[in-house]
């Protein structure tokens, strides 16, 4: 991750869940159309521009700026079949994490699928300020 990061933006899009607007995670969860979790990962094999690797059982495709990473979760994981997609992004001089996720599990689980990156998120963040 890039020393710059200065704030953390989450706009999550849970495949499979539905959520109240604003609950506490910040985010207003819905269902949207589109890939699936495995088109995803499938058109992402496909892409000379992104490498795959497994890291821990997980699937991690990377584009090759290295600015676009989707975490793809392995099938032992409880919101499996899911991916986050986290990118960075530069916006007015600083540098931002626009973090998306494709949930294919209950709410629950996938709103803690997304305080897991969250958390990871700040970790690195406070890692880079010397927090």
């Amino acid at each position: 991750m890039s020393k710059f990061i200065v704030l953390v933006f989450i706009s999550v899009f849970l495949g499979a869940c539905a959520s109240d607007p604003k609950d506490e995670l910040g985010y207003d969860g819905f269902n949207r159309g589109g890939e699936t979790v495995e088109e995803t990962l499938s058109r992402l094999r496909e892409d000379p521009s992104v490498s795959i690797r497994n890291e821990r059982g997980w699937t991690v495709a990377t584009k090759e700026s290295g600015r676009i990473i989707w975490s793809f979760t392995p099938t032992e994981h409880p919101a499996h079949p899911s991916f986050v997609k986290r990118e960075v992004i530069e916006k007015d001089g600083s540098i931002y994490i626009d973090t998306s996720a494709r949930c294919g599990a209950q709410k629950s689980v996938c709103d803690q699928l997304v305080q897991d990156f969250v958390e990871l998120n700040n970790n690195v963040r406070k890692q880079m300020s010397g927090g």
